[in-house]
């Protein structure tokens, strides 16, 4: 397989983002042995990707100043059809299964606490009530004692 970009910024920011994503795969995935094929290829490609991104015409194009951003956020609907047939092989990585179940125990610990929340306000409302009724009967008793 051989890829090809513009000689351009634009050409070398999609190389240079591409090239991260599959820096990432090969880095935070464990691929099946099955698989190997598809590794040599994610390799295949890094190569490529590392040859394109080192022509001396990019020299001069600021390289790796968003490189965290786009790691730590890059979107899904930026990856190109290859990456989703690799993501749909493979299954969500170790990173989003963790994240995910960080994101359920933040769910649930935002609903104990809303459910907290509402008991709080419901008791606070029922002792509310408990004191206006003991000021009523206090008033009466004052007034019946003058």
């Amino acid at each position: 397989m051989k890829i090809e970009f513009e000689t351009d910024i634009n050409g070398y920011q999609e190389a240079r983002k591409f090239k991260l994503l599959v820096d990432s795969i090969l880095k935070h995935e464990k691929l099946d042995p099955s698989l190997n094929s598809l590794n040599s290829l994610a390799s295949s490609i890094q190569s490529q990707l590392q040859e394109f991104l080192s022509n001396p015409e990019f020299s001069n194009f600021k390289d790796g100043a968003d490189d965290e951003l786009f790691t730590s956020r890059h979107d899904e609907s930026e990856h190109s059809g290859f990456v989703k047939a690799i993501r749909d092989l493979m299954g969500p990585s170790k990173r989003e299964i963790e994240l995910s179940k960080q994101r359920q125990a933040l769910i649930e610990r935002a609903e104990h606490a809303e459910i907290s929340a509402f008991e709080s306000l419901a008791e606070t409302a029922e002792i509310g009530r408990e004191r206006d009724e003991l000021r009523a009967k206090l008033k009466q008793l004052t007034n019946e004692t003058d």
